[in-house]
This record gives C-alpha cells, sequence and structure tokens, in this order.
C-alpha cells in the first residue's frame, strides 16, 4: 500500500510540473514578450498542442485500455507497442503538412514561420511520449520520475536562457530537447522489459482503429479546449488573445491536476469492468468521490484567489481576473464529465455513444464561436465554453440513464 501511494504520489508531482511549469514561466514571459507577441506566441502554441493530440490519436486512453486487457501476455505487448509507435510515425507526417499550410493561409503567423516550425517539432516530440505503455503496465512511477526531472529542467531552462523578446522560438527549443531526454529514457526501459519489433502496417492499421474512436472524442473536444483561443484570435487583437489565453493556461492547469487519478482510475476500471463488474462499480463510487472533491476544491479555491492569482502570475494583465472567475466554473463540470464519460461511457464500450455527444457539442461550439466571437469577443468564448462542457454532461447523462448501464452485471456494447 505504501509503494503504491508514494507511485501515486510521484505520479502527482510529474504532472503538477507538467501542467503548472508553463504557468509558473507566465510571470517570466510575459515581462518579457509584448502583449502583441504573446497572443501570437500562445496562439502558437495551441496549434502546436493539437498537432500534439493528433499524434497521440488517443492512444493514451486506447493504448492503455488495449494493454491493461493483456498486461500478461509480453508477446501481445510488443505487438501493440510496435503499432502504437509505427501509427504515431504516420500521425507526425500528416502534423508537418497540417503545419506548412497553417504558415501558407494563417496571415496572423507571418513573420512567425520559425516558430511555428519548432512548435511543430516540439508536438511530435511530445506526441511520442510513452506515459501510455506505463500506466497500462501500472509502473507509471518509473516513467513519472524520469518526466518530473524533464519538465524541471525546461522550466530552469526557460529561466536562465530566454531573456528577450526576440527568444520565442526557445520556449519550444528547450521543449524539445528535453522532450527528447524522457523519451529516449522512457523507451530504453522499455525495451529492457519487452522485444521491440519493426511495425507492420497490419499492426499500425489496428493501433489506428483501436485509437479511431478516442481520437475523435479528442480531436473534436481539442477545437474548443484547445484551438479557441486560435478562433478568438482570427477576430480579435492580439492583445485580447494574451489576456484571455493567460487566464485560460491557468484554469486548463487547474483541470489538469484531475489527469493522473483519470489515468489510475481509467486503467484500473478498464480492467475491472471485464473481470469483477460489482467490485468496479464499488470502486466507481470512491472514485468518483475523490474526483469531485478535487475538482470542486481547484473551483472554490481558484474563485477565493482570483485577483491574487493574476496579481502574482501576469500582474500586466488585471483584464484576465475577469476571464479566470468565469473559466472556473469549467473546473467541476470537467470533473463530473471524467466521471461520466472516462469512467463510465469508455471502458463499458460506449465509444459510439459518447463520440456522438461530443460531435454534436462541439459542432456547436464552433458554431457559436463563428457568430458570437465577433461581436462579444472573449467574454463570448468564456461562455460558450462553459456551455459546451455542460451540454455534454447532459447529453452523457441522458445516454447513462437510458441505458442503466451500472445496474447491469455485464459490459454494454457501444
Amino acid at each position: 500500500m505504501l509503494k503504491k501511494s508514494s507511485s501515486y504520489l510521484v505520479l502527482y508531482g510529474s504532472h503538477a510540473l507538467k501542467v503548472f511549469s508553463f504557468v509558473i514561466l507566465i510571470p517570466h514571459f510575459t515581462r518579457i514578450f509584448p502583449k502583441q507577441l504573446w497572443g501570437n506566441i500562445i496562439m502558437i502554441q495551441a496549434i502546436g498542442l493539437w498537432l500534439q493530440i493528433l499524434i497521440e490519436y488517443g492512444f493514451n486512453l486506447s493504448a492503455t485500455r488495449s494493454m491493461a486487457r493483456v498486461r500478461n501476455d509480453d508477446e501481445e505487448i510488443s505487438r501493440l507497442v510496435s503499432g502504437v509507435l509505427g501509427a504515431k510515425a504516420l500521425l507526425s507526417v500528416s502534423a508537418i503538412i497540417l503545419s506548412i499550410l497553417t504558415a501558407i493561409f494563417f496571415p496572423k503567423f507571418t513573420g512567425m514561420n520559425g516558430i511555428l516550425f519548432y512548435a511543430t517539432l516540439f508536438a511530435i516530440i511530445q506526441g511520442f511520449n510513452p506515459i501510455w505503455y506505463f500506466m497500462a503496465r501500472e509502473r507509471f512511477a518509473q516513467y513519472a520520475s524520469i518526466d518530473f526531472l524533464s519538465r524541471l529542467i525546461y522550466l530552469l531552462g526557460c529561466l536562465v536562457i530566454i531573456k528577450n523578446s526576440s527568444q520565442g522560438n526557445m520556449i519550444f527549443i528547450i521543449g524539445i530537447l528535453t522532450g527528447i531526454l524522457a523519451n529516449t529514457l522512457g523507451y530504453w526501459i522499455i525495451y529492457r522489459k519487452i522485444n521491440f519489433i519493426f511495425p507492420s502496417l497490419n499492426d499500425c492499421l489496428f493501433s489506428l482503429r483501436e485509437g479511431f474512436g478516442m481520437f475523435v472524442f479528442v480531436g473534436i473536444t481539442s477545437i474548443y479546449t484547445t484551438l479557441n483561443v486560435v478562433i478568438l484570435g482570427i477576430s480579435q487583437d492580439a492583445s485580447i488573445v494574451a489576456a484571455y489565453g493567460t487566464s485560460d493556461k491557468i484554469v486548463r492547469a487547474a483541470g489538469g491536476m484531475l489527469d493522473p487519478i483519470n489515468r489510475v482510475v481509467y486503467s484500473k476500471l478498464s480492467f475491472l469492468y471485464k473481470d469483477n463488474f460489482i467490485k468496479a462499480v464499488d470502486f466507481l463510487r470512491k472514485a468518483a468521490l475523490g474526483i469531485l472533491m478535487v475538482g470542486s476544491l481547484i473551483f472554490i479555491c481558484g474563485e477565493l484567489l482570483a485577483p491574487f492569482i493574476i496579481r502574482i502570475l501576469a500582474p500586466n494583465y488585471p483584464e484576465a481576473i475577469h476571464f479566470l472567475r468565469i473559466l472556473l466554473i469549467f473546473i467541476p463540470i470537467l470533473a463530473l464529465n471524467n466521471i461520466v464519460g472516462l469512467h463510465i461511457m469508455l471502458p463499458l464500450g460506449m465509444d459510439k455513444k459518447f463520440n456522438t455527444v461530443f460531435i454534436i457539442t462541439s459542432l456547436i461550439s464552433v458554431i457559436l464561436m463563428y457568430f458570437f466571437i465577433p461581436l462579444r469577443g472573449a467574454d463570448a468564448l468564456a461562455a460558450i465554453t462553459i456551455f459546451t462542457e455542460l451540454a455534454a454532461l447532459i447529453g452523457m447523462g441522458i445516454f447513462i440513464v437510458q441505458g442503466n448501464v451500472l445496474s447491469k452485471n455485464n459490459t454494454l456494447e457501444a
């Protein structure tokens, strides 16, 4: 028990540094970079994060689920790892093509192609992060220690190296180097545990098929969780993007603190729903209570401390307090969505219904952004973000109630 608890602490420490490293750097960056440049960097980073999502392809969920189900079969594990890596290589090519198209057709990035190039390379390196393997094998503390070290080096590197406004590309270059370090050590550990085989086309296609449902979810939701600031920047001045994007990053980082517990719970439930349904439901109740408590605590503390948080992190952006307080409503709704979606619908095979909810709500979100952001700017984007998450919660809740899935002693087919 003590060993497992320490593993969870290491995982949380690593993840906390991951999601908050950029937040910790906000005072440093907002002091160095003018508002216009900072707004453009935030937009480029959002594009880079979306390309990273493309390369990850939902494997952090789908590969974790697939490997958790065959965790004692080393030969099958090797085949799955091979397929995932081959699929990621193919997806990296797509990311490069999309980056080139962005540079050609997005006039706001004129003169910033160098930064966009490094953001794309950063996305590829981060997209190959092997955390999914360690989560599925319940050896997450192993990689978390490596990840923590690389994140710490990244944080210190940015503070020491980036000194003037001409060094925007170093935000991504330092991330590239530290990402290579973490990935190299991670795959070396994997190499010692399993036999690496060259990915076959069939294995790659299998991984892409298995991950497609998760990718639809992650890709669709990223429109209003990642590309939202890019959409805002199409019609609004970069200085507005800078203020809103700063608040958005703080809230996303706070919400990201739910990710480690979600990954642990998701992996365990993927196994328990198949092995012991009654035990799975009992575990779900306990996990749901913990997730809700963490989400509620983040929301309450954030609302009370919003002026202080902005004064410390971004003193040149007092208008960010307003956006921060609105966006914090997102956190408890996100916690509920994690419970209903990640820990009930997906482990029970309700992928199609799950994706249907998010496809519909995300399309509605994009339509609302198209009409209201030019009229109401960042206020409209904040409201649409909250509305979309709430609409998704209601949609998933309807499917759960209609299916009455938790009262059945078997899994529900998608």
